[in-house]
């Protein structure tokens, strides 16, 4: 029998300490899980993220992440709760570890709006309000300086997608996550180019489904399937 790891990342926070983090209002949809059975005789390092676009492109956090033994199975439960976060994280650049200064939970569509705003030097989202039923929207105001702060969103309390803020911007992310999945140094959170890798699996959860098994076969290719597989 293989050995479990079990990771419920209901409540996870990857803020720093100190970060301002907003109670999340209970009921976030259902629970998705998410199995991967490395079947390989190496440990790899499993990593969740989600991009918009398909193929992925551009910088993305490290959404979970995972070390993973040879005959190891890793199920990993969240619930799709949304947050709007930022960084000081200078310019945003591969290797940056995005931990979100402020984490600020946003709901379809009656707080799926903000603004970014600087002043006494710091950062800080104000005015929440209702915006549109199917995206998450961020305005930076006039205060934003250049190349200094990265702002976006998170999921289960940890960032998906980030952006560098810059003065009267105005971001627009989909509510309709997609998740992919590949197998690379990196740690949770950290900033990366998933275009530069050779492994990347879509991983689509269909209607009515919440559980996809992913396995790494001992010849390197990756199989998916509906249902987490006992």
């Amino acid at each position: 029998m293989p050995s479990v790891i079990r990771v419920n990342f209901a409540g996870n926070t990857n803020g720093e300490p100190g970060a301002t983090t907003v109670p999340a209002t209970p009921g976030g949809g259902p629970a998705y899980e998410l199995k991967f059975f490395n079947n390989s005789a190496s440990t790899q390092t499993f990593v969740c993220f989600q991009s918009s676009q398909s193929p992925p492109s551009g910088l993305v956090p490290a959404w979970f992440v995972m070390r993973v033994g040879p005959r190891t199975e890793l199920i990993f439960s969240w619930q799709p709760t949304y947050d709007f976060v930022w960084m000081e994280s200078g310019t945003l650049a591969p290797g940056i570890t995005f931990t979100a200064v402020e984490l600020l939970p946003a709901t379809l569509q009656a707080s799926s709006l903000v603004t970014l705003t600087y002043g006494s030097g710091a950062f800080g989202f104000i005015d929440q309000r209702q915006g549109r039923s199917d995206s998450l929207m961020i305005t930076c105001d006039g205060t934003i300086p250049m190349d200094t702060a990265s702002v976006g969103i998170g999921m289960a309390g940890s960032a998906t997608e980030v952006m560098q803020a810059a003065p009267n911007m105005t971001f627009t992310f989909t509510s309709t996550a997609r998740y992919w999945m590949t197998l690379t140094d990196v740690v949770q959170g950290e900033i990366f180019d998933p275009s530069k890798l050779a492994v990347v699996v879509p991983l689509v959860f269909e209607p009515n489904v919440c559980a996809l098994t992913v396995t790494l076969n001992p010849d390197g290719t990756v199989t998916v399937q509906d249902g987490a597989a006992a």
